[in-house]
């Protein structure tokens, strides 16, 4: 994929495309055309996803709210169809770094009949909700006092009980500004792989304003949002079809951006683990620009700057390991043909969010340039990529060491650790595992307790995990 705009090149107002029936342009219109697009098509997968930045207008206070409402269709044998779905409502306090999540399943299980269903969906237009043990989570379209439906504009009803006991509550009005877009852009057209299926269909939404009310246990405030992304993916076959129950092949990491020069970026990365971790399609950078044209490109490089270790705090249903765990954390994102280099850090530490697989999605603080200009923004850090095996924990720690601080000489000998640490690669590709320990123990061990901190001490916790998995 190339940095091209939109299948017709050109930006259509917002007086042409606000009204229904709208087709994303260049797309097949049998997926893309809008409001049936919204809804529930049927098929084996789909979800629905928001996130958004917002601010209480009396407390001052930055917060961030996330959904996903996700529904899959599993045929068991007979061809009975198994509903399998879920919501996660997840509210972020920016300011004090910490966050608040709760998600509800509604699994088939052998044995149980079910009456209902907690998730429900509509064909014809976005209606999509969840009885949750806190109430009635519902994202809709919104309507006017008249009761018609009003195009691409959204109200967002969300409830839960956070991990601590306490109460959640969003109630919001989601306006768009910018026509939605295809993944992959004028190339892909909104069709991508995912998960090993062909043909999966996606487009996303930015430039949201969110007007509204959120409550979190002692918090209470009318609040202002001036970012946020929609994302839709539906397939025809479940997710799942193309891997085990815990999904050990495919991991993925996901980063939305959202630059205060008026881009908005989708990139996304998936990983084979059969296949020795390689990047396999789709993986990308979608962006839409400030006038709706849209760009994509799979020349692109992330640099992860740092990991962070699983708390296990909130546990998966279906863990990938039982052993230590660490996950991307910082990153530095850089697309050559758009002069973008912007570097994130995170604004909660380990957000966490109990799913069937293991699954992190916080906010991140965003800086950088963009066609040699400065930027800065926000974004979200999605990710169910683990590094756990022992070739996973020496890879963490050779870039750990990479990108310590540099000051006072450290940089070089923490540089010089890193590809000691390295050769543990060798060894394990002979099964010498304990010649690897030996190696660490001798080369690497003595070396990471004369950096100076901050830096030692995660390096050496990469370190011990690495013996422990060695052992």
């Amino acid at each position: 994929m190339n940095g091209t705009s939109t299948p017709d090149d050109t930006f259509v107002s917002a007086a042409s495309w606000k009204r229904w029936p709208w087709t994303i342009p260049g797309t097949d219109p049998r997926w893309f055309t809008f409001p049936e697009a919204e809804g529930d098509q049927g098929l084996g997968a789909t979800t629905w996803f928001v996130e958004g930045r917002l601010r209480g207008r009396t407390t001052g206070r930055e917060l961030a709210v996330m959904a996903i409402f996700a529904l899959n269709r599993i045929v068991a044998p007979f061809r009975v169809e198994l509903p399998a779905g879920f919501h996660v409502f997840s509210l972020f306090d920016l300011d004090a770094g910490r966050y608040g999540t709760t998600t509800e399943f509604d699994l088939p299980r052998p044995g149980r009949i079910r009456r209902s269903l907690k998730l429900s969906t509509t064909r014809e237009l976005l209606d999509v909700s969840y009885e949750t043990r806190a109430g009635r989570s519902r994202w809709s379209v919104r309507r006017d006092a008249a009761g018609a439906p009003q195009p691409f504009r959204y109200a967002l009803d969300l409830v839960g009980v956070d991990e601590h006991g306490r109460r959640m509550e969003a109630e919001l009005d989601v306006d768009v500004a910018k026509p939605p877009a295809p993944v992959g852009g004028d190339e892909l057209r909104g069709v991508k792989t995912c998960c090993a299926q062909l043909g999966t269909f996606s487009y996303f939404q930015t430039g949201l304003t969110m007007r509204g009310r959120v409550s979190w246990g002692d918090l209470v405030d009318e609040v202002d949002g001036d970012v946020g992304w929609i994302d839709r993916q539906f397939a025809r076959e479940h997710f799942g079809a193309y891997t085990d129950l815990r999904n050990t092949r495919h991991r993925h990491e996901w980063r939305v951006l959202h630059l205060d020069n008026g881009w908005d970026l989708s990139v996304w990365q998936q990983f084979d683990a059969k296949r020795g971790d390689r990047l396999v399609p789709f993986s990308g950078v979608t962006a839409q620009g400030p006038d709706g044209e849209v760009r994509s490109t799979s020349d692109f490089r992330v640099e992860r700057l740092s990991f962070v270790r699983d708390p296990r705090t909130i546990r998966a249903r279906a863990p990938l390991t039982r052993g230590p765990a660490w996950l991307s954390d910082r990153f530095h994102l850089s697309v050559r043909e758009w002069g973008l280099s912007v570097t994130a850090d995170p604004l909660v530490a380990t957000p966490v969010h109990g799913m069937p697989i293991e699954y992190w999605n916080g906010p991140v603080r965003l800086v950088g340039e963009m066609a040699g200009r400065p930027v800065s923004g926000f974004g979200f850090h999605e990710r169910s990529k683990l590094w756990h095996a022992p070739h996973d924990l020496v890879w963490v720690l050779r870039e750990t060491l990479s990108h310590l601080p540099t000051g006072g000489g450290s940089g070089r000998e923490a540089r010089i650790l890193a590809d000691r640490a390295w050769n543990c690669d060798v060894l394990l590709a002979r099964g010498d595992r304990a010649g690897a320990r030996r190696l660490l123990a001798r080369d690497v061990a003595p070396g990471i307790e004369q950096l100076p901190e901050p830096g030692r001490e995660s390096a050496r916790r990469v370190l011990d995990d690495l013996l422990a998995v060695l052992s």
